[in-house]
């Protein structure tokens, strides 16, 4: 992925190992889909919904370091969900996480949490 050239010259195919690491990528997420579909009971369905936004917030508000950025995320997030739920009610929580993210991602496009805990802000 880094230095498909190299890899080439090395005797690898870089186009099927894409297609291979994409496949065992979508594997679990085809079936996932077609649990979710028409033939499946409909209280199968929302299983999981209610954690994909949380965590598309999470990992896009973590920015490019991967397990510290990830880590600081969901700690800043999840503290003012909690924090707001619990001073109000937990729709208002969810608002506040929402807005959170949304200043994060405005005010800071390229930082993200974990510079702000390695440069001691």
């Amino acid at each position: 992925m880094q230095n498909a050239n190299m890899a080439a010259a090395l005797g690898v195919n870089p186009p099927r190992v894409y297609a291979v690491t994409f496949g065992i990528g979508a594997a679990p997420v085809g079936t996932r889909g077609r649990g979710a579909g028409a033939g499946c009971p409909a209280y199968f369905r929302p299983f999981g919904v209610a954690y994909v936004a949380k965590s598309f917030i999470t990992v896009i508000g973590g920015g490019a370091a991967i397990l510290s950025g990830t880590i600081s995320a969901s700690a800043l997030f999840g503290a003012i969900n909690q924090i707001a739920t619990f001073v109000t009610t937990p729709v208002f929580g969810e608002v506040a996480l929402l807005a959170a993210a949304i200043v994060l991602i405005r005010l800071l496009p390229q930082a993200s949490p974990a510079a702000f805990f390695r440069r001691g802000l």
